[in-house]
């Protein structure tokens, strides 16, 4: 009885959960989001973060129906039952490659945030080397702290960035480039593979997961409208595509507004925190995976936190993948995880239903985008 009163409209276990999706979609993804969405302007670029919102809530609604008909389980095991091995390999993979991917980009980003210091993050890499190694309690703790102060600095970048901007908001709309931009928003709301966690929590009830994904995605999109709206406001719209050639976080740009020193400071702030807990979160989530691998002739313990360290070096040699990358891991990695498989069980059933073929058509789409991208670079 009492369970039922707690999740009942937004109780203490709806809002436990929301905040759990929350956590993981508020991320590095929306400091790229401003640069990646600058050639289409900003009008575009907020109907690209809606389009993209409702659909990533929609699949995450049909990933968890799939797990609650399915009785449990995460979701390697359920697509292995639905869509047989290939599928499920492929959902392993696109898995993997995603947490290596994002660890470029977060590392590279950290870098170009720090003035290039190679020194300080690879300080920072041993750091996260030795508490992989002794346990995730220690950086769990940090995470935890971290994101108190990323909540604080961002309400303080939003009011001290507005009021300190004189700049005239007037961004130029070129809605057919917006598709370019698509797979980037898909990094900034990443959340699927915590939804097995999620129906567990609310015990495979329907009503209360689906309140859960509502209100825990509205945050990270307020969040990401707003820090949007922030980047599209104190800098011109040609810094913002200069930017993004060069695969810079937004926040890099403040180097050249020499007369908001306080916005710079906190912006700064915000931008490495966010990283920081994004990278935090991702290395921990990789380095759990990886520990149900099983390898003959190699010490897994300790193969497996070479590999979660593997994206530094290839950072610090590359240091302006942050952009670039965020886009591949999102819009090839993240679009198969979050829309094109889970999507393909309700496909192949007998009862077709159309919204399902027209949600999976907008994936596809994305997907298809960034393939194209990635093979004409001039695009």
């Amino acid at each position: 009885m009492l369970k039922d009163r707690q999740q009942s409209f937004f109780g203490k276990t709806v809002w436990g959960a929301a905040l759990l999706i929350a956590g993981i979609a508020i991320g590095a993804g929306e400091l790229g989001l401003p640069l990646a969405l600058g050639r289409a302007g900003y009008y575009p670029a907020v109907a690209g973060v809606c389009l993209v919102y409702v659909c990533t809530l929609a699949s995450a609604m049909i990933i968890a129906r799939l797990v609650v008909e399915s009785g449990g389980g995460d979701l390697p095991s359920i697509f292995l039952r639905h869509l047989g091995t290939g599928w499920a390999v492929l959902f392993n993979a696109s898995y993997f490659i995603l947490a290596f991917c994002l660890l470029v980009a977060y590392w590279s980003g950290l870098l170009s945030l720090l003035g290039g210091f190679r020194l300080t993050v690879c300080i920072l890499g041993i750091g996260v080397y030795v508490g992989l190694r002794k346990g995730c309690g220690f950086l769990k703790k940090i995470s935890a702290w971290a994101t108190v102060a990323l909540i604080v600095s961002f309400v303080a970048l939003v009011t001290i960035g507005f009021c300190r901007s004189e700049r005239v908001f007037r961004p130029i709309s070129q809605w057919r480039l917006l598709p370019l931009g698509l797979p980037i928003i898909l990094c900034s709301f990443g959340y699927h593979q915590v939804i097995p966690a999620v129906c567990r929590q609310l015990d495979y009830r329907l009503s209360g997961i689906h309140r859960a994904l509502v209100l825990g995605t509205l945050i990270p999109l307020a969040v990401t409208l707003v820090v949007l709206t922030l980047g599209f406001r104190i800098f011109p719209q040609e810094e913002l595509v200069e930017a993004e050639k060069l695969g810079l976080p937004m926040f890099v740009l403040f180097r050249n507004h020499g007369a908001n020193e306080l916005v710079f400071a906190v912006g700064r702030c915000f931008s490495v925190l966010a990283i920081a807990t994004s990278l935090l979160g991702v290395a921990m989530a990789m380095n759990g995976a990886l520990a149900d691998i099983r390898f003959r002739q190699w010490n897994t313990k300790k193969f497996r936190k070479l590999l979660v360290m593997a994206p530094l070096p290839i950072a610090l040699f590359c240091p302006h993948l942050f952009v670039a990358v965020l886009g591949v891991a999102g819009g090839i990695f993240g679009n198969m995880i979050a829309g094109v498989i889970p999507i393909m069980p309700f496909l192949r059933r007998r009862r077709f239903r159309v919204r399902y073929f027209m949600l999976w058509l907008v994936f596809v789409w994305i997907l298809l985008t960034k393939l194209a991208q990635v093979l004409n670079p001039v695009l």
